[in-house]
């Protein structure tokens, strides 16, 4: 049974927990859940103090909709659907997020990334991205989600999310290559 398997496993029972009113599943449900939201999160708000609010209200609503939850399904997907919710739902009512140039070192915790990764490279590759293509990526590389969760998640086609994926993938790879070409020169 493959790791990420189990963390799916063990995410849909501590839900199932919670929904039985064991308070402690909540703790348990934010440390497998905060790292991978905040990230998320923050890769489409792209301010921190933002992504931390909206972090926690995540788990606030965990919460206040664990009865919404059906045992045996996606968990991780069910958790992204209703952060994706609430980002768009805050954005509505700001209509306009200052999109603040932050450092990622605040956000990407080396476990996810190589040593020897430029971390300014990190956040110059998401600035290239749509929004759309910055979802499907991070929720891909930090989130660990598959793109059929993704596309579950986004609720568009599993096909879509692929051709994105690969797309965003592409712009980053041209771009990378340029540099290089300029470093060089």
């Amino acid at each position: 049974m493959s790791t990420a398997w189990i963390d799916q496993l063990k995410l849909d029972h501590a839900l199932r927990r919670l929904q039985q009113d064991q308070i402690e599943a909540l703790e348990d449900i934010y440390q497998m859940m905060y790292a991978p939201i905040f990230k998320y999160t923050f890769s489409m708000v792209r301010n921190y103090h933002q992504a931390e609010d909206i972090t926690q209200e995540v788990f606030l609503r965990i919460e206040r909709y664990k009865n919404k939850y059906s045992a045996r399904t996606n968990p991780k997907a069910w958790i992204y659907t209703m952060t994706k919710n609430l980002i768009y739902s805050k954005q509505k009512q700001q209509k306009e997020i200052a999109l603040e140039k932050e450092k990622l070192h605040f956000v990407i915790d080396h476990q996810y990334l190589q040593e020897q990764t430029d971390l300014s490279f990190v956040k110059e590759a998401l600035d290239l991205l749509s929004e759309k293509e910055r979802q499907v990526v991070t929720l891909h590389i930090y989130g660990g989600l598959k793109h059929y969760e993704t596309a579950q998640v986004l609720d568009i086609p599993y096909s879509k999310v692929r051709s994105i994926y690969t797309y965003a993938l592409h712009k980053i790879k041209k771009n990378l290559r340029g540099k290089k070409y300029e470093e060089t020169h």
